[in-house]
């Protein structure tokens, strides 16, 4: 009797047991499966934040690029426009040095051909005087000769007279003589030094010819500044969040599963034939949950003798 009430409350400890099992493998499965979705949501939360800060890293790139581009481009619009003043002025500036180099060569060569003027009237003139000044010695001369022969006339007559003419003529020819050569010699200087006036003519028109200036032309346009293209953008990929590792689930069946076999087990020792001889239904109420040898109450009372 005593193996049967063993047998019995082994069985139903094995089933409490399997029980109890179950639930607690149910709890640490719903526990399990609250601590994925905890993962899950964060890495859901991290890419959520990743992409946010993605999309608004590519904003912040292409505003940053607009305004350097659009800084670039204020700049060089504003060296080219003060590079175009430059050429402008320039310009001016050159036109300016060539119409005065023009003006200065121009009185220069007037006053060369003024210059080579005076020299050859001066030395035209030289020549001029000379021939008067020879004019009048000769004059002088012809007189003189004549003055001579008057007195030769009214002196000794005969060989004397004849050779006192002669000699007379004589030295008036050489006196004649000399003055021509001294003209000669004055018109033959002059036309040298009116030779080397105009000589000195064309060596300063040649220096002023030389120190002009080459007529300046247009300067080539400056370019004005274009913007760069735009260039291609490229959305950023967005971040998918990871898989939270799968809760580890425990199965709920296999504590219920042990529980019932460990029951069958403790059963099946049982001796069911002599237990049958002693066995009487159980009556609520009577002993209730008294079992012999625990010294105290088990559970409800379910009609086993308490010998």
């Amino acid at each position: 009797m005593a193996a049967t009430v063993f047998a019995g409350i082994s069985a139903v400890s094995s089933i409490v047991g399997g029980i109890f099992g179950s639930r607690s493998a149910s709890r640490a499965n719903r526990e399990a499966k609250k601590a994925q979705e905890r993962q899950q949501a964060l890495l859901n939360e991290q890419a959520k934040i990743q992409n946010e800060y993605n999309e608004r890293k590519f904003e912040v790139d292409r505003e940053n690029y607009d305004k350097r581009t659009q800084y670039q481009f204020e700049t060089a619009l504003q060296d080219w426009r003060i590079k175009t003043q430059i050429r402008a002025i320039q310009e001016r500036v050159d036109a300016e040095k060539y119409a005065m180099n023009v003006e200065n060569s121009s009185k220069n060569l007037t006053f060369n051909r003024l210059s080579e003027q005076q020299g050859l009237t001066r030395e035209q003139l030289a020549i001029e005087d000379a021939r008067t000044e020879n004019a009048f010695q000769r004059q002088d001369l012809l007189v003189a000769q004549l003055e001579a022969e008057g007195k030769a006339s009214l002196g000794q007559a005969g060989r004397v007279r004849s050779k006192t003419l002669q000699s007379d003529i004589a030295q008036i020819g050489r006196d004649i003589a000399v003055i021509d050569a001294g003209i000669a010699g004055e018109i033959k200087e002059s036309t040298l030094n009116m030779f080397d006036i105009s000589l000195g003519r064309f060596a300063a028109d040649a220096r002023v010819e030389a120190s002009r200036m080459i007529r300046p032309v247009r300067l080539p346009e400056i370019p004005a500044p274009t913007k760069a293209p735009e260039p291609i953008w490229l959305e950023p990929m967005k971040v998918l969040p990871g898989l939270a590792a799968p809760a580890q689930q425990q199965s709920v069946m296999a504590p219920l599963i042990s529980g019932i076999g460990g029951a069958a087990s403790s059963l099946a020792s049982v001796n069911w034939g002599g237990a049958q001889q002693t066995y009487k239904p159980p009556t609520i109420g009577q002993n209730s949950g008294y079992v012999p040898g625990f010294g105290g109450t088990f559970g409800p009372n379910y009609g086993i003798p308490g010998g």
